[in-house]
């Protein structure tokens, strides 16, 4: 059965299309919860060893933060492969085949994890190498050491955050990860400025903190995740037919779908740091209003980024059930709710923006510099959430396919192609400054959703 023949599809009716909406909000909302934890998290890192430490203490742990999560985001993206099969095998309650992605999950994630963790631990030694400050390297080397070893169980939080949201349940990770919150902000300040015997260790706590938070994580998700999503053991001729490990052709099929998404999310993590790294060579006021405007892009991003994987599970599920109408109600659904996004954060930040950007930087005359600067940026972040909000329900709707790589090539063109010349262009030669910047990611995100968008409409007229 195909899901994409334009004639085959028969018009979602009302119900089953506002059936689908309430469906997609069950699953985003959550997802988009999550998201903002994760941020409250690394925030609360950020404000801690600030107040604590000072400006260089917070640079030599950036360089093993930013390390990190660059890894983490190709290899969790990477494990994001499993999702469309594993939804497909809960639609058709197909248990051996969730115990065989599980197996290929974990087999994935061991493997990812022994490639990164040594990358992470010994980043002073070879970033070096690069030009960057041996003093400000050693320094953060606790750290840095810290935050590979947190990649292994953070691989398998990301692997349950998976099949979590594959099977329609992240308020199971939801719960947990609400939990960790407090904990992470008690422990960030015992193992930094020490309490009883537990020695005091500086900023290298935060990070050694982090990684307890990681694994307390992970082992109630493998306890939670047991009972929330129980599997019967195979019984009679099916036990002994189970092949006891990862299968060579399922692993084939979900690295085909996972090695694009990992890319992608690498990919545009990417443009964004790069466009922090080309900032910094600016005055104060452009890099202040950056800063600004970058952290409001990662708290509405999730929203957006939430959109996609609920459209791809749904999809996912309409695939596995044979459904045309389902895989419309899909579709239709998902665009709306994109649409519908994306305007009211459009208008939301474009009503907002002077305000916003006036409180933040206060009334002082460098402030007011900054201020002038960031209300312009959050107009363009308007703009990138009206076009990404479509485009990354588009690339949602196609990774439910287990097209994964048509969003990545759309992504890299728009982005990279379209996007970092242009911004890149009019900072240099035209004197845009950090606007000429967000103007090229507002083109890049333009351009990506109408790639992708005119890719799912092809698909859909095959």
């Amino acid at each position: 059965m195909t899901v994409t023949h334009a004639d085959s599809l028969p018009a979602a009716g009302p119900d089953m299309l506002s059936g689908e909406v309430r469906a997609l909000l069950r699953l985003a909302l959550p997802v988009a919860l999550i998201a903002f934890v994760n941020m409250g998290m690394s925030v609360t890192d950020t404000v801690m060893v600030l107040a604590l430490f000072g400006a260089e203490a917070l640079a030599a742990v950036a360089v093993g933060s930013d390390l990190q999560s660059i890894l983490f985001y190709l290899c969790a993206g990477v494990l994001g492969g499993i999702a469309p099969f594993y939804t497909a095998a809960v639609t058709r309650a197909d248990a051996a085949g969730r115990r065989r992605l599980e197996r290929t999950g974990w087999l994935l994630a061991g493997v990812l994890a022994a490639g990164a963790v040594p990358l992470v631990w010994t980043a002073p030694d070879w970033l070096r190498l690069c030009g960057l400050d041996p003093g400000l390297l050693e320094q953060g080397r606790g750290y840095t050491r810290s935050m590979a070893l947190l990649l292994a169980p953070m691989l398998g939080v990301a692997l349950y955050r998976t099949i979590l949201t594959a099977a329609e349940k992240p308020k199971v990770f939801l719960k947990i990860t609400l939990a960790m919150l407090p904990l992470n902000a008690v422990a960030n300040y015992v193992l930094m400025m020490g309490a009883g015997p537990v020695p005091a260790l500086g900023p290298t706590g935060a990070g050694v903190s982090s990684l307890l938070v990681a694994l307390a994580s992970f082992a109630l998700l493998a306890v939670t995740a047991r009972h929330a999503m129980p599997v019967r053991p195979a019984a009679g001729r099916d036990a002994g037919q189970e092949p006891g490990a990862a299968d060579r052709p399922g692993t084939a099929a979900v690295l085909r779908v996972g090695i694009p998404i990992g890319i992608t999310m690498t990919a545009e993590t990417g443009i964004f740091l790069g466009a922090t790294l080309y900032a910094a060579t600016l005055g104060a006021a452009e890099v202040a209003a950056h800063t600004l405007t970058l952290r409001m892009a990662g708290i509405v991003y999730a929203g957006s980024a939430a959109l996609l994987q609920a459209a791809m599970v749904r999809m996912a599920r309409a695939v596995a059930l044979e459904e045309p109408g389902t895989a419309r109600a899909a579709l239709a659904g998902s665009l709306g709710l994109a649409v519908t996004g994306g305007v009211a954060l459009l208008l939301l930040l474009g009503a907002g923006a002077q305000p916003l950007a006036a409180a933040f930087f206060g009334g002082s005359a460098a402030g007011m510099a900054a201020a002038q600067i960031a209300a312009g940026l959050l107009v363009l972040l308007g703009l990138i959430q009206f076009a990404g909000y479509p485009g990354l329900a588009a690339s949602g709707l196609l990774r439910g396919c287990r097209d994964s790589r048509t969003p990545m090539i759309c992504m890299l063109i728009g982005y990279w192609g379209v996007g970092a010349p242009l911004g890149l262009f009019l900072c240099g030669m035209r004197g845009f400054g950090v606007t000429g910047l967000w103007i090229g990611l507002a083109a890049g995100a333009g351009a990506t959703a109408i790639l992708t968008l005119l890719r799912l409409a092809q698909q859909r007229h095959r």
